[in-house]
């Protein structure tokens, strides 16, 4: 039977994963207590959070939330919420276990639906949301640009046609 505190934690890890953009499920044995602090700082710079969960809560947690893992997760497994950006934070791990090739991602959790490992790779080379932005604020300049050397170009070629006329009658 389950204690009240583990009803608790529930909760919390299923209140966490509906307020997040999305979630990874990320295997994080390995790191020494350094890295860890880092990947941890550099996950709250990009507007996420990891935390370490039990399996068996973050278990009741998704089929709470009508979410059913495939297979039962084993290992220590942290959870890395990602609540302003949908995909930066979970860049970071990325890049960890690229360098480190310490953590590994488990499952990735995306408007309430699981991922497989293959569906979270699509997602994590998708653009993060502030590249996004600078690459539509600035294809939404470069028309502009383009018009105004347009403008300044006949402009100039006008001047310097006066110009050569003004030499030429002189």
């Amino acid at each position: 039977m389950p204690n009240q505190q583990k009803i608790e934690q529930v909760e919390q890890v299923v209140k966490k994963l509906s307020e997040a953009k999305s979630a990874a499920l990320v295997q994080y044995q390995g790191l020494n207590a350094e890295n860890t602090t880092q990947l941890r700082a550099n996950i709250h710079a990009q507007g996420g959070n990891m935390e370490v969960v039990k399996n068996s809560l973050i278990t009741r947690a998704l089929e709470k939330m009508g979410i059913k893992l495939p297979k039962t997760l084993t290992g220590p497994t942290s959870i890395a919420y990602c609540n302003d950006d949908e995909i930066a934070p979970l860049k970071e791990i990325d890049k960890v276990n690229k360098d480190k090739e310490v953590t590994s991602f488990k499952y990735g959790i995306y408007d309430k639906k699981l991922l497989s490992l293959d569906e979270l790779k699509t997602f994590l080379s998708l653009p993060s949301k502030s590249t996004l932005i600078s690459q539509f604020i600035g294809g939404l300049a470069n028309p502009l640009q383009r018009l105004a050397y347009a403008l300044r170009f006949n402009q100039t070629q006008l001047v310097l046609t006066l110009k050569a006329i003004s030499e030429k009658q002189q």
